[in-house]
């Protein structure tokens, strides 16, 4: 199922509040800025022998929270299989429809952005208390960082790269990705750095879920935020899917279904457990792993979907899926290398290639299938 694009409505709501609907320094000219120069060209990979995606059985481990049902956790406000918000208002939801503006303004593989496309998408990133003032200071607790590590101190997202993944990776590639878009002049096609800004947003909503999980434990309201930013404001499953929900369920429908379960895991742990600070941190973690894993898995879907489009796509639309390739490649890289070293070499290997015709789909692929089989 292709993802559809958002309404346009939002976006002009978002840059009007934003930027009060005109540019303060009056209109701009293009005097100055670089000449447009010879395009990329992308050919696509030979992609012989890729394997259908699997089909496996799945079902919950022992230790999963499934609403209403007969498992190891107790009566709890989850188990109408409804999320019940802990505060009536939630931020995060705010940024998730924020993202969603953007999207309806660049994420289209078909055909690339203007530069007002572009200027208009980043001011709706910069608003205040927007996507922007969360990925500058956010950090990634998958990995651990000597006690007190403070990502918004100088120096120090250098130091701890993979920790402080949001100033160290996620918004230098994001804000040189607008640049570029606006500013012209790059051999890649405008939709290029538009993928990527797509890709490290959803990156940044992975991490974001699993560091408010943990931050749940002494501010209650932050498994609201773990909530939105997966269900972009679901209230029961069957509601549609917003966010980066909507990319997993586009892609892996069960994924979708447990991450739900996760969603309903962290609001069971902080019902059952409702102390500041919380006291059963092994129930929390059970919920966050549970969360994280299968919004990783449909992450992984995602990312395997992607690479076998490279097999279908043809011109600048191959250069779009391929940076999304290597930048959702390099937000798996972490899980694949702990669960098959070898695994992550290989996808390692094929994402790094230098041009996209040398990619073999088929070994990556692969790789991520012997890996992550349910969610």
């Amino acid at each position: 199922m292709e993802l559809r694009r958002p309404s346009l409505a939002l976006v002009t709501t978002l840059v009007a509040a934003s930027a009060g609907c005109s540019d303060p320094a009056g209109p701009r000219s293009d005097a100055g800025l670089p000449d447009a120069g010879p395009v990329r060209t992308y050919t696509a990979p030979a992609c012989v022998g890729v394997p259908p995606a699997p089909t496996p059985a799945c079902t919950p481990l022992a230790s999963d929270y499934s609403p209403g049902a007969d498992d190891t956790w107790g009566a709890c406000i989850s188990d109408d299989d409804t999320y019940h918000r802990i505060q009536p208002t939630i931020g995060a939801l705010q940024r998730v429809a924020a993202f969603e503006a953007i999207g309806a303004l660049l994420f289209d593989p078909t055909q690339d952005p203007s530069p007002e496309d572009f200027l208009a998408a980043r001011l709706i990133y910069q608003q205040d208390e927007g996507l922007d003032s969360r990925m500058v200071r956010r950090y990634d607790p998958h990995f651990t960082a000597p006690l007190g590590t403070d990502c918004t101190q100088a120096g120090v997202p250098a130091s701890q790269p993979d920790y402080c993944v949001g100033p160290s990776t996620l918004q230098p590639m994001i804000l040189a990705a607008f640049e570029a878009g606006i500013v012209g002049g790059s051999d890649e096609p405008p939709r290029v750095h538009a993928a990527r800004i797509e890709a490290a947003i959803l990156w940044f909503f992975y991490v974001s879920i699993y560091k408010e999980g943990l931050t749940c434990t002494t501010t209650a309201k932050d498994c609201d935020s773990a909530y939105a930013k997966y269900t972009g404001g679901m209230t029961t499953r069957t509601d549609p899917p917003i966010g980066l929900s909507r990319y997993v369920a586009s892609v892996d429908p069960l994924a979708h279904d447990r991450a739900w379960d996760g969603a309903l895991a962290l609001r069971c742990w902080r019902d059952l457990d409702p102390a500041v600070p919380a006291a059963d941190l092994a129930m929390r973690e059970l919920a966050r792993t549970q969360f994280d894993r299968a919004v990783l898995d449909g992450l992984v879907s995602l990312l395997r979907a992607r690479l076998v489009r490279l097999c279908g796509a043809q011109g600048a639309e191959l250069g779009y899926h391929f940076a999304t390739v290597q930048v959702l490649a390099d937000m798996v890289d972490r899980a694949l290398t702990a669960a098959d070293p070898a695994a992550a070499s290989t996808l390692r290997t094929e994402v790094s290639r230098a041009s996209v015709d040398g990619v073999d789909v088929a070994a990556a692929v692969s790789a991520l299938d012997a890996v992550f089989v349910c969610p």
